[in-house]
Order: structure tokens, then sequence, then C-alpha cells
């Protein structure tokens, strides 16, 4: 997959990634901008100069029709409403599947297990 970067502001999110222990910046994606499609991605954030390992999971929300990227800085844990960043998309680990509470914690947490690995098989030095 050819690297993506995409800018956006963050905005408030509705706190359910929080709730399934994997805190994200929510991005809002601009009408108009292309994305390889929807999908939990590993990437890079950059903020203020600095690059962070993410995991990012891009979708169209509750409505299916409010395309937004949210993006958890792996081993960060940072307020970052309002800022802004730059988000790369590296490799598309998996597609979406239907929300359901019990089932997205521990996918979620496998998700991370996975990223970590990705992350760490290529050099990069992530905070526990």
């Amino acid at each position: 997959m050819k690297k993506i970067t995409l800018t956006g502001r963050i905005v408030e999110g509705e706190g359910m990634a929080t709730g399934l222990g994997c805190p994200t910046a929510n991005l809002a994606i601009e009408q108009g901008v292309v994305i390889p499609g929807l999908g939990v991605y590993v990437g890079e954030a950059e903020l203020d100069g600095k690059r962070f390992p993410s995991l990012i999971c891009v979708n169209d929300g509750r409505t299916g029709h409010n395309l937004k990227m949210e993006v958890h800085l792996i081993g960060q844990n940072m307020n970052l409403n309002g800022r802004q960043m730059d988000v790369s998309l590296l490799e598309k680990m998996r597609g979406l599947v239907p929300y359901d509470e019990e089932i997205m914690k521990p996918l979620i947490q496998e998700d991370l297990i996975r990223a970590r690995e990705w992350f760490e098989k290529r050099g990069y030095s992530i905070p526990a």
C-alpha cells in the first residue's frame, strides 16, 4: 500500500473507544479526500514535529454518513482536542466489523498487540 497522509483538526468524540481501553484522537475527514477504504490501519501520527506509531480506524460512524479517523497513539495518553495532526496510513490490518461492545474490546486489544509487533519488526521504539 502506498503511504497516504491526511491532515485535520482533532475534534471531540463520543468516548466509545476510551471505554474500550483504546483512547483516540478523532479527525474529521473533509469531503473530497481520497482514502484507501474503511478499516483498521497501522500508521504514524505527527504532532508538533514528533511522530507517533498509531493504530487508526477509518470508519463511517454510527450513521454511515460521517467519515472519520480515530487515531490511537500507541503508548501515549494525551488530550489532543482542537490541535492539528498529520496522519499517515501505512498498512491495512483488517476491515471493519459491526459494533458490538463484547466483540470490540478483545478485538481492539488484539489489534494493539498486532500493531506493536508490526512497529517493533520495523525498529520503532514504543513506550509500554
